[in-house]
């Protein structure tokens, strides 16, 4: 059995400013992945004999890139929790055993080296990796790079800017991409998808779905998760038009019936109606 016990840190927070004093339904946030391995923050609220008390929890699935059936982690969690309602957990993972992340590919494009330094003028820092580009190239694929360089920002005077929150691997695919270097797989999109909505890149979005809706191998239910959360239009109806039964109808709803709209759960009901 594989064992990886290398310690691997990350930061998952959320703001429940929402939720309902005393509301005995269970909120989700947002799902992430990190190191293979898909993460959210649950909020409840627990009654005991003398009161009722609010509960928030770390909650963790294998994603389904990693290889392996049986397996286990061994982590240390710390928390906080402010007036907001913006939990924010601190994660290391002790131990990883029984499956295998895939390894990043190897590097199609280096943006580091004497050549893209030369050919730079501003130095992009995600995680502990320098990324050497033109200002105006990546402000020609993205909303986000373009108000940041060319909008009356001070990073404009800046010869290096820190992406916080950004993966340097899912960066890495996201400029090779832009860049025309590589193509969208089933172990890169999710990352790409996620930068493309930070970044908010209709480029990267649109290489994203079209491949999901004709070459990736991903479940049903992937396919569809990531349809409503990066609001893929397109890809919400194939899934939906593609489902064959009931049972793909029930494979796709999520644990918190809030993570669709009410257009959705129509759809839903309506595609399960049916088949009747």
């Amino acid at each position: 059995m594989t064992e990886n016990r290398e310690e691997k840190k990350f930061v998952i927070k959320y703001v429940f400013g929402n939720v309902p004093l005393y509301d005995k339904e269970v909120v989700y946030g947002n799902e992430e992945k990190h190191f293979g391995i898909f993460w959210k923050l649950r909020h409840s609220w627990e009654d005991s004999d003398y009161e009722t008390s609010d509960y928030y929890q770390l909650e963790f699935r294998k994603a389904e890139d990693v290889v392996g059936s049986e397996w286990s982690m061994e982590i240390e969690v710390d928390s906080m929790l402010n007036v907001n309602l913006e939990a924010e957990f601190h994660v290391t993972i002790k131990k990883m055993t029984g499956f295998e992340i895939p390894k990043q590919l190897p590097k199609l494009r280096i943006f580091d080296d004497d050549v893209a330094k030369k050919f730079s003028d501003v130095c992009l820092l995600a995680g502990n990796q320098k990324f050497y580009v033109s200002k105006l190239f990546v402000a020609s694929h993205s909303v986000y790079f373009e108000s940041l360089f060319l909008g009356n920002f001070s990073e404009f005077q800046k010869s290096e800017i820190e992406l916080k929150d950004v993966d340097p691997n899912d960066f890495q695919n996201f400029l090779e991409l832009i860049n025309g270097e590589t193509f969208v797989n089933d172990d890169t999109v999710e990352g790409l998808l996620h930068l493309a909505d930070f970044f908010d890149s209709k480029a990267v979005f649109r290489r994203c779905e079209a491949f999901m809706m004709n070459k990736s191998e991903k479940s049903l239910k992937s396919k569809f998760e990531l349809a409503i959360k990066y609001r893929l239009e397109p890809l919400k109806k194939k899934c939906i038009s593609g489902m064959k039964n009931k049972e793909d109808v029930k494979s796709v709803l999520p644990e918190d019936p809030f993570q669709i709209n009410q257009d959705v759960w129509a759809e839903l009901f309506n595609k399960a109606f049916s088949f009747n």
